[in-house]
Parts: structure tokens; sequence; C-alpha cells
């Protein structure tokens, strides 16, 4: 089938011109590229990294490249990373501040989270604001739903409307094909989807089941602690049988924000609590003891909680502290280029005085 594929049915719309691949997989510095002539093996241009000053501008699973192929092999040089139209970014677990860009040029969000343990209202509003960020329409998935009853599932329901009012929710059972159909029907051709979630909750056993047949291993989750252990290690894009596209993504323990100086991601999520805000009599009003506080009223109504107020400031601060460090770090890049520049320079300089 990839023999046969296009670039219009990948979700290229842009100029072609040379060779152009859609990144499919990435490990050390290696890539695998889907052209129209077949799959590449590739790898960055010595000048790419040497231009290079923002990790995010790294070729990442879904990207669009420019490929310079070597003759009568199915090699080649990236020399080329092309526009992305979306791209859904965290920032890198770990204490370094750095985006991760986890998928590109994708225009659904699966977010699975399974129906037992796994399930955390908190860890969902973080995939949300992502991908409200990133652009992308997210789509619930909840996976297990053959572990627990009509009434878990009714109270599920009742803490996601809180903060995903109008997204659609699906629940998954692992030994049907419940909802397959649905997802499959948005997956045509020209159109991506990523699947995020923690290890072990079944995102293995979805996308064998999207693709009618075995292509990922999966693994039971633990009945002990209903945790699981990482099946997928690694980013990577599959094509379905009706022509879309979907990138598996290794289980996260960990989700952090990264901001992309706009978020609109939180201004989407929280949009009721930014309408209140721009209600207030004062355009400084600290929603404490001014008059007229459309924040307070609202408190006082019930139609906003205090714990739903308090998350959005928590990622109003976390966010600023990520923008923040991530304007140093690149800062900081743009000096050590600078300062690799002149010592070229000099070096140059030098040899040619000799």
């Amino acid at each position: 089938m990839i023999d046969l594929i296009t670039l219009k049915q990948l979700g290229y719309t842009g100029t072609v011109n040379g060779l152009i691949g859609r990144i499919s997989t990435q490990s050390k510095g290696i890539y695998k590229a889907i052209t129209e002539e077949g799959t590449y093996l590739v790898s960055l241009k010595g000048t790419f990294k040497y231009d290079l000053v923002a990790r995010i501008d790294i070729p990442a699973v879904g990207d669009f490249v420019s490929i310079q192929p070597f003759p009568s092999e199915k090699r080649g040089i990236i020399t080329e990373l092309l526009p992305r139209h979306q791209a859904f970014i965290r920032q890198s677990a770990g204490t370094e501040t750095k985006p991760q860009v986890i998928s590109a040029n994708v225009d659904f969000a699966f977010l699975a989270m399974s129906c037992n343990d796994n399930f955390n209202i908190n860890r969902m509003e973080r995939y949300l604001i992502a991908a409200w960020d990133s652009g992308v329409n997210p789509i619930i998935l909840l996976t297990k739903a053959d572990l627990v009853n009509d009434l878990d599932k009714e109270i599920m329901l009742a803490e996601l409307s809180d903060i995903a009012a109008d997204v659609p929710i699906y629940f998954m059972n692992m030994h049907t094909h419940d909802h397959i159909e649905q997802l499959r029907n948005l997956l045509q051709p020209n159109k991506s989807a990523t699947i995020l979630g923690s290890s072990g909750i079944g995102k293995s056993t979805l996308i064998n089941k999207l693709m009618g047949q075995e292509v990922m291993a999966t693994q039971e989750i633990r009945q002990s602690d209903s945790k699981g252990k990482h099946t997928t290690t690694h980013r990577e894009l599959l094509i379905l049988p009706t022509g879309g596209v979907i990138i598996d993504t290794p289980g996260m323990r960990e989700f952090q924000l990264w901001s992309t100086g706009e978020n609109l991601g939180l201004s989407t999520e929280f949009e009721d609590i930014e309408s209140l805000i721009a209600s207030c009599r004062f355009n400084d009003c600290s929603h404490t003891t001014e008059p007229d506080c459309a924040v307070n009223q609202a408190f006082d109504d019930g139609s906003l909680s205090h714990d739903r107020y308090q998350r959005y400031q928590k990622y109003q601060k976390e966010l600023a502290f990520q923008e923040r460090r991530g304007n140093e770090a690149l800062e900081r890049l743009e000096r050590e280029k600078w300062k690799k520049n002149s010592a070229i320079g000099r070096q140059n300089r030098m040899k040619k005085g000799r």
C-alpha cells in the first residue's frame, strides 16, 4: 500500500518540488520517510544541524520534509523541514526546559484514558489544553470500558462535562469494536490523528482495531495496581486501510504544558472564566474584594467553582514560567550559535592568511 501512496493522501497540500516525504519514525537522528516512491531512510543534512537554533525546528513524526536522494538507493538527506500547519507540543520530561514535538500536521487528537485507576481529570485537562493550543480537534477515548458498570460511566461523564463539554467522548471496549467505525470514518485520505495516553491503557489495541490487523504489540494492564508497561517505545506513523494516518506515541508518565506564547489552549479550555474576567467592572480586577467582580458573582451563584478557578490560575503560572524559561533557553542557544560562527570565521581567516 505504501508504494502507491500519494502526497495528497498523506495530507500534503503544498508545492511539490523534488522528492517530498512524511516522517514515519525517528530514532537517534535516523528517520524513515514515506514518499510517493516508497519509504526512504534519511538523516539530517549537516548544514541543517548547523543552522538549527530551536529544538522545535527538528523534524518530528508527521512532518513533511524535502529529501535529496542518493542515486539508486532508498536513502537520502533531509534538506528542509517544510512548513507545519500544526504541531502537538509538550514540555519535555525531566528538569531541562525544552519543547518536545509529539506529532505534527494532524487533524485530530485521540486522548486516551482507561476507565480504571488511570482515570484522572487533571491529566485529561492538560491533554485538552495542549490539544486546543495545537489547533487540533480533541476526541476523548475511555478505554477498558468493560471494567466498569453504567453508574461508573455516568459519574465519569459528569466529571468530564466540567472540562470537556463539547468534546466527543467514546467508551471503548477492548473486546468489541464499539466506535471503531466512527473513528475510521474520520480518518479518510488527507486526514491524520495522533493518539496520546499513559502506558498500558490499550492504545496499541485500538490501533490494531483501526488497522484491521495486528500491527502493534500489546500487553495487558496489571490487575494488582491497574498500571501497564510501555508497549510502544517510539512514535510511529501508520497508514490506515481507509487511507488516513494514525500516529502512535509511547505512554507518557507526565504531561507538562509548553507555552506557545498565545496560549490559545488555556483560553479555549477556560473560555467561561476568561469571559467572566472580561465582564468585571475594572480591567485590573484581582477578583478578591473589588465591586462588580463577575468572578466573585459566579462564585456566589455557584456557576463557577473555586477549584476550577484555582486550576486556571495554576496553569497560567505554569505557562508563564515555561515561556520565561523557554525564552531564556532560546537566547542562550542564539548566543552559543553566534560564538560558534565567530570561532569558525576566525579559523577561516587564519587559514586564508597562511
